[in-house]
């Protein structure tokens, strides 16, 4: 029994860890998107599309009120500005 629930506990360590981790890379390519407008109306659109499936009717209201939670929290993402990679290079040239 304390190895079941040790291991329980383990997957849901590895589970947070892996969300933080999705919630990371979807937040960048949030702010990376060629077309943020469009981006924004198209995720509006599949949450309410996904809250009305047949695939969440099961679900409770907690766990949709946390699809739209967190679906709301990357509309709330902003263009990120432009990164140039050899910024950091300064002005060195060819030798």
């Amino acid at each position: 029994m304390d190895d079941d629930i040790e291991a329980l506990r383990t997957e849901v360590r590895h589970l947070i860890a892996m969300n933080a981790a999705a919630y990371v890379a979807i937040t960048s390519l949030v702010a990376t998107h060629p077309e943020p407008r469009q981006f924004h109306l198209h995720l509006v659109s599949a949450l309410e599309g996904v809250l009305a499936s047949e695939r969440l009717a099961r679900w409770t209201e907690e766990q949709k009120e946390i699809v739209r939670r967190v679906v709301e929290t990357f509309q709330g993402v902003r263009p990120a500005d432009p990164i140039d990679p050899l910024a950091g290079v300064g002005g060195r040239g060819p030798a």
